[in-house]
């Protein structure tokens, strides 16, 4: 090398290792005798610690230096740039600049000072490392009486491990997602009125590829719903549910104002976290030796009995509940009224594949003496039938399952069906004024 050259490459050098990050510009030939005393280049080690906010990186000492300099290469920062020096007795540098879940790469460059002159050697080998995921903040956790949902905020990860116990028993792994956006999981087959611990941590690939995990997030205490006495209906209703002609996967139904002379449709859309949500209800509670018709008829008298009333003294105000859907509302939170619990029977059916939709009509004791309702009616082989829920211990223990409206007629606790401004099933041996609104 020219004394030119190599001037310009020590001033260069010099440059690199003032006061702040810099970008190394060119490598020092550590061959070169002015380097003697720093000539051998520090061996940095492969083997690293880290956390999700620091890596940890070592080095063996070079014989003659009196300090270190560090440098960093990531993804994010495309270049090397030198992040912190360490002092002659030090073999370690821990890099707390680094973001969770990340990789990085770095070498050391040792120095010695000689009057003014600082001389460096030779770049170190480089050395991958990775920080683990930040730990899951759990969000929500919503019970069934034979799951749960654990819901948790998303970190930088390529998935995420769910544990649960019961009581003080010990930690088991009920299953992993290979998905960096997943921020949900469900812990299947528990057992009901049961109190179980939950908790979630990341999961990621350090630089050589080793999967590592985050710490856990806090765990979550919950406890499973409990079960139901589940009555089987007539099986002739049954029957008339299980004779449908089913179209299978519907996201959408027809919810029908019939409260007026001329009714009044407005379609409505289930979403794609409300298909999420029944489909993980169907498939935790249609067992494989039901029909679809018994199916249903658990499925109504499941929301009969656990779905509480918002009304601010069976359960919370309707107020605090309007911002969830109809689904979310009676499937997750287990909270509504006659058009939450009814729309969704509504959702579950048309997902089935049911000409079902939504009526908003009347319950009464005559035309000039009702209040609002809201219902769900279904279409099989032309007739129509009423799936109603209801509310178990606000208005009675009453539901029907796939019942003409003739057939909701000795029913006094149930009042009337009232739309279109007609009775549609007046009580058998009841007077009234069967009366035409003008």
């Amino acid at each position: 090398m020219s004394i030119k050259c190599k001037t310009a490459a020590f001033l260069m050098a010099i440059m690199t290792m003032g006061a702040g990050a810099s970008v190394l510009p060119i490598s020092v030939n550590a061959a070169s005798a002015s380097y003697s005393a720093t000539s051998i280049s520090p061996t940095a080690k492969s083997n690293y610690t880290s956390t999700d906010s620091s890596i940890t990186i070592s080095w063996d000492k070079v014989s003659g230096a009196t300090g270190y300099y560090i440098y960093r290469w990531s993804k994010n920062a495309p270049a090397w740039v030198r992040i912190g020096t360490a002092s002659y007795l030090s073999s370690s540098y821990t890099d707390k600049r680094v973001s969770a879940g990340s990789s990085y790469k770095y070498y050391v460059v040792a120095c010695r000072v000689t009057g003014n002159k600082r001389i460096l050697s030779g770049r170190s080998n480089e050395i991958s490392a990775s920080t683990l995921p930040s730990k899951p903040q759990v969000s929500d956790c919503l019970s069934d009486n034979n799951y749960i949902t654990l819901y948790w905020s998303r970190v930088n990860s390529t998935g995420y491990e769910v544990s649960y116990k019961q009581g003080s028993g010990a930690w088991k792994v009920a299953g992993k997602t290979n998905s960096a956006d997943a921020t949900s999981f469900d812990i299947k087959g528990l057992t009901s009125e049961t109190m179980y611990s939950v908790r979630v941590r990341a999961i990621s690939k350090d630089a050589d590829g080793n999967t590592v995990y985050s710490d856990y997030s806090d765990v979550k205490d919950v406890k499973t719903a409990p079960d139901f006495a589940y009555r089987r209906s007539s099986q002739y209703l049954i029957d008339r549910l299980n004779s449908a002609k089913l179209d299978p996967g519907q996201n959408t139904y027809d919810e029908v104002n019939r409260q007026g002379k001329e009714p009044y449709k407005s379609v409505q859309t289930i979403s794609d976290a409300d298909l999420a949500t029944i489909k993980r209800f169907v498939d935790a509670h249609f067992t494989a030796d039901m029909t679809a018709g018994e199916f249903l008829d658990y499925t109504v008298q499941w929301l009969n009995k656990n779905v509480a009333y918002a009304d601010g003294v069976h359960g919370p105000q309707y107020s605090e509940i309007w911002g969830r859907s109809h689904v979310d509302n009676c499937l997750n939170y287990k909270v509504g009224q006659c058009i939450q619990y009814n729309s969704t029977i509504c959702a579950i059916m048309r997902y089935l594949g049911y000409d079902a939709r939504v009526i908003q009509g009347w319950r009464g004791n005559s035309l000039d003496d009702k209040w609002q309702h809201f219902w769900c009616e279904v279409t099989i082989n032309g007739t129509n039938y009423v799936m109603d829920s209801y509310n178990y211990g606000t208005d009675g223990d009453w539901y029907f399952v796939c019942a003409t409206y003739a057939e909701t007629a000795p029913y006094s606790y149930n009042s009337h069906y009232i739309m279109d401004q007609k009775l549609m099933a007046p009580f058998k041996g009841y007077i009234t004024k069967m009366l035409t609104l003008k």
